[in-house]
């Protein structure tokens, strides 16, 4: 997993793979106050941009992808954290719609980290790392604005 702040991506450059670089990049130079909430085809990947709801941390599933590396990125409102643990600490699938690339793990919260996530912040998530999306926290249920962005995995072989 790689996190960090799209105002200062230049910064990452050195570290990124290129063509997540180049995907947050695009990220960094769309327009969201221009369009509604849907699908949209960006350096050949999909993003969605949606408007879901914070919930608590007990109603959020753990999730992970095998096929693509999400990199999500907070447009509006603050994500008071996103859980993350390994596949290796979490191998065992309780859910699965393959046909989507959505696997749900079995959560062994002694061994998931917190992602503070508010507006600027991105997360690339590899096929490696699980997350727990979307948990509020003190501040309760917040509605915000994201986008997610699924990169095929071979973009980067």
């Amino acid at each position: 997993m790689i996190t960090g702040d799209i105002h200062h991506l230049e910064a990452y450059k050195k570290q990124l793979p290129s063509f997540i670089y180049d995907c947050l990049s695009a990220i960094r130079s769309f327009d969201f106050t221009s369009v509604p909430d849907g699908k949209y085809e960006l350096s050949g990947c999909t993003m969605s941009v949606e408007s879901p709801s914070t919930e608590p941390a007990e109603e959020r599933k753990l999730e992970g992808h095998k096929k693509f590396i999400d990199i999500q990125y907070e447009i509006k409102g603050e994500e008071e954290w996103i859980g993350v643990e390994t596949v290796f600490d979490s191998p065992r699938e309780v859910e699965s719609y393959e046909d989507r690339d959505l696997y749900f793990f079995e959560s062994r919260r002694d061994r998931e980290s917190m992602v503070y996530f508010t507006v600027g912040r991105f997360a690339v998530f590899f096929p490696e790392d699980l997350h727990r999306p979307l948990c509020q926290g003190k501040k309760g249920r917040e509605v915000l604005r994201k986008a997610v962005m699924k990169v095929p995995v071979e973009k980067l072989l």
